[in-house]
């Protein structure tokens, strides 16, 4: 006997974004994802887990016990969107004239609905089965309790019990919990400790037992001098967040058990429904379930198959058979796919022997991590074309492996059953140098960029013209949500790859690819260069078509070039400064803290809004200038106002920012320090942002503050690697102005340019109506915010706002402008006509900007 619990509200927003990209609709244009996902999810749940008893479970809008615990519990949700909330009323509609049970609660969130449901079903069934992949509940899990998370595109679900918590986290599910409350959940705005993340959380947890005993014992721990002074100042918030996380299964209910058995969706009501919104596929797996006879017994009458996955293996004897029936399986699978596993030299001259080496090879790389600086070579996976321009089978040549450790002599297996490393890099780079370094073939990849420095260092330096698939994918869709292969291969070739996690086996926690058995590592592998070679033969001619070709070839792929050799030459960085400034911040922090807590006059958590809120607006008396959903804002602007009237504020924003600092720099970028050559390898990122700018990452070099005497500190921590160099600052003139002039090709402005005067006195002078040896700082300075202003947009309440005058005056000053720069309204009117028509602008070298 076994019930299902059904998380709706998570299911709902799943099944929108799911199918944010392509909505379905209903013969009359109505949006019918979410009721198409919804109801595929529950039938394929009743086919495949035989469920004696169903729920579906929401939320109920408004507040709820938390909120009271918490005002800002929840602060930062979004708003439902209105295109999934117009389609929920169509869904109740629908599982109404079905007949299932649909509850909700007042005062409750479906959470604690669902856990109260869970423990109180004892007497009713002997399983019970959440699906959701909400981690909070982890903590509910036991013999009788499990969950089932959804699946990935098209993947079945993935049954998870509390064994499978003790093997992943070492823990018992309820003192997850306690992880919980440490790391805290930005997606409710459970607060946490700031600066925990889960791993340290967990860590924590694992070596003290307890909250109660890690804070018992903090002052006489080993932890550094930043843990404890995190853990002490936000004692009371990791308390209220744990109070947060815990589900509330102990609440009074009522339970229909018998209105909870599960039924098909076969009557007149909901087959009308299903016709008017065109959901024949539903139908067509509705009659499918009922010519196999489900539920068409009574409930009881079957026993019914454990979830998938769930059965365990007891005897060694067992455990191998099983083992040598997955390494078939996975051979079996990459046969299937024609799939190469060039595991001795010869199998690599073979396949050589076919290849020609004049047409396009796709290369990847599998790596034992992601930092490029420092990740093995571990297997090198090709696809290319024979003579007759005919596919070659996809190959994958493993580099680095771990042998299979022998048992002890005592015949029991070690305490850490790793063997010793094998490489055969040597041989490899002989056969396969030559390959990669022939420059008349055409060297296609995924975020090349990244296989070619790993490449690089390990001997293999990839030569002849590039073509990288995600900048391909970028130029044709700068807005497209991802360019990563997996989304790529799904979006234009409709074919789910082989996801990282299905390398490991389920509770495998330390993910050791080097362990993985070679013909799982060469499926997954060849794949990937198996399908960047598809999404090269299908982008290469769409660049063409939509005369994009130019921009990719001689902008992007030139770029990328350059930016890899700034990644690899890297920027060196002080790392014993930095270790004297990390002393100097805590310091300052401590003297900080206890400065506010005098001027405040008594104790309170520092990094609480809430608590802030209250010393600011009750105790002190001062007065409130911004109001959110969950009380008075505390924010910089707000603080910055207030600061005048008192020293608190001020004090406030001290401590805000040199703790950002701390953490966000201070903290960190030790860390991303080669530990051999001092340097600090960045990324730069050419398919990030939507406008074509670049990004940098890990860390992010330009973002680093410069405005503050504490952010310039943080540069003084980047040096030249020598002496006698020098670091060389370049920026142009006016540049978003110098384009303005020439794309609007208006005389005045261009004039400003060409004559080489002050383009902001000039316009100040020309809208002024004065001469220019008579405009003032202030009159300049207006200018300015008007001539930067027009370019993105600003209207005249915006405008106003920045210089501090009327809104009518400020739009006086917008209508002089453009009668002053006539061409520069007719450029804009223009431009905004282009992008109605086309749904796209682009910019002088051809990248466009689409604006559906």
């Amino acid at each position: 006997m076994s019930l299902l619990l059904v998380d709706g509200s998570a299911l709902i927003y799943r099944m929108h974004y799911a199918f944010a990209k392509r909505p379905l609709t209903s013969p009359s244009g109505e949006n019918t994802s979410v009721c198409y996902g919804f109801l595929n999810t529950l039938l394929k749940l009743l086919e495949e887990q035989h469920p004696e008893h169903l729920a579906v479970v929401f939320d109920v809008k408004g507040k709820n016990f938390r909120h009271e615990l918490y005002p800002e519990y929840k602060a930062n949700r979004k708003p439902m969107p209105p295109e999934l909330a117009e389609q929920l009323p169509r869904l109740h509609e629908l599982l109404s004239a079905w007949g299932l049970c649909v509850l909700k609660q007042k005062g409750y969130e479906a959470d604690d609905l669902m856990a109260a449901l869970a423990r109180q079903s004892t007497e009713v069934t002997d399983q019970v089965w959440i699906f959701s992949g909400d981690k909070d509940f982890m903590q509910l899990l036991d013999d009788r309790i499990g969950m089932l998370k959804p699946g990935r595109r098209g993947d079945r679900v993935q049954p998870w019990t509390a064994g499978d918590v003790k093997k992943v986290y070492g823990l018992e599910p309820p003192d997850l919990v306690q992880v919980f409350a440490l790391a805290g959940d930005k997606s409710d705005n459970i607060p946490g400790a700031p600066g925990i993340g889960d791993k340290t959380a967990l860590k924590l947890i694992k070596e003290f037992g307890s909250l109660d005993k890690l804070f018992a014992g903090l002052e006489r721990s080993d932890l550094t001098p930043r843990l404890k002074r995190i853990l002490k100042d936000n004692r009371d918030q990791v308390y209220l967040s744990r109070d947060l996380f815990i589900l509330k299964g102990d609440m009074e209910l009522a339970a229909d058990w018998s209105a909870m058995e599960p039924r098909l969706p076969t009557g007149n009501e909901v087959g009308r429904l299903l016709q008017e919104l065109g959901l024949r596929r539903i139908k067509e797996q509705i009659h499918r379930l009922e010519r196999q006879g489900l539920y068409h017994q009574s409930a009881g009458q079957q026993d019914p198959p454990a979830p998938a996955g769930l059965a365990q293996v007891e005897s060694t004897a067992e455990e191998s058979l099983e083992v040598r029936e997955q390494e078939t399986t996975w051979a079996q699978r990459r046969h299937e796919r024609g799939y190469r596993l060039l595991a001795e030299d010869q199998d690599i001259q073979s396949w050589l022997e076919l290849l020609d080496e004049t047409r396009p090879l796709a290369v990847d790389t599998e790596t034992d991590g992601l930092r490029r600086d420092t990740a093995r070579l571990v297997g090198l996976c090709l696809a290319g074309y024979d003579s007759s321009g005919q596919k070659l089978p996809a190959a994958y040549v493993p580099v680095l492996w771990r042998e299979d450790q022998e048992p002890s002599a005592g015949g029991q297996d070690t305490l850490f059953p790793t063997g010793p490393e094998k490489s055969r890099l040597e041989s490899v780079r002989s056969l396969l140098g030559p390959v990669l370094a022939r420059t008349t073939s055409l060297k296609v990849g995924q975020n090349l960029k990244f296989d070619e420095w790993i490449l690089d260092r390990h001997g293999l330096s990839l030569a002849g013209p590039r073509f990288d698939t995600m900048l391909a994918s970028y130029v044709l869709d700068p807005g497209r949500r991802s360019h990563g292969l997996d989304d790529l291969v799904l979006d234009f070739l409709q074919h789910r790859m082989m996801p990282y996690a299905e390398l490991f086996e389920r509770g495998d926690r330390t993910k050791d690819i080097l362990s993985v058995n070679a013909d799982r590592l060469a499926l997954y592998g060849a794949e990937d260069a198996d399908f960047t070679l598809r999404l090269f033969e299908l982008l290469e001619p769409n660049l063409e078509e939509t005369g994009l070709a130019d921009l990719f070839y001689s902008l992007e792929m030139p770029v990328s070039a350059v930016l890899l050799a700034m990644e690899k030459h890297g920027i060196m960085l002080d790392r014993e400064f930095l270790g004297e400034l990390r002393e100097r911040f805590a310091r300052e922090l401590d003297d900080l803290t206890a400065r506010i807590l005098a001027v405040s006059g008594q104790e309170f958590n520092i990094n609480s809004p809430q608590q802030l809120a209250e010393i600011l607006f009750q105790k002190i008396g001062l007065k409130p200038i911004k109001k959110t959903a969950t009380g008075f804002s505390t924010d910089s602007s707000v603080l910055n106002a207030l600061a005048a009237d008192h020293e608190l504020p001020g004090l406030i924003l001290d401590y805000r920012q040199m703790a950002k600092l701390q953490n966000t720099y201070v903290e960190t970028l030790p860390e991303l320090v080669h530990p051999e050559t001092g340097l600090i390898h960045t990324s730069y990122n050419q398919a990030v942002t939507a406008t074509g700018r670049l990004s940098s990452s890990d860390p992010n070099l330009q973002n680093i503050p410069i405005r503050t005497e504490l952010g310039r500190q943080i540069r003084r921590a980047f040096v030249p690697r020598h002496t006698d160099h020098v670091f060389l600052s370049a920026d142009y003139s006016q540049v978003e102005l110098r384009l303005l002039a020439h794309l609007a090709g208006d005389p005045g402005l261009q004039a400003a340019f060409t004559e080489q005067v002050d383009v902001h006195r000039r316009t100040a002078a020309l809208i002024g109506g004065v001469p220019e040896s008579q405009v003032t700082p202030e009159l300049r300075s207006r200018a300015k915010t008007i001539n930067f202003g027009v370019i993105y947009g600003m209207g005249a309440r915006a405008l106003a706002r920045q210089l501090g005058v009327k809104v009518k005056e400020a739009q006086s000053f917008i209508e002089t402008y453009f009668e002053t720069y006539p061409g520069v309204r007719l450029y804009i009117e223009k431009m905004k006509e282009t992008a109605r028509r086309q749904g796209w602008v682009e910019t002088l070298l051809g990248r466009r900007r689409f604006l559906p």
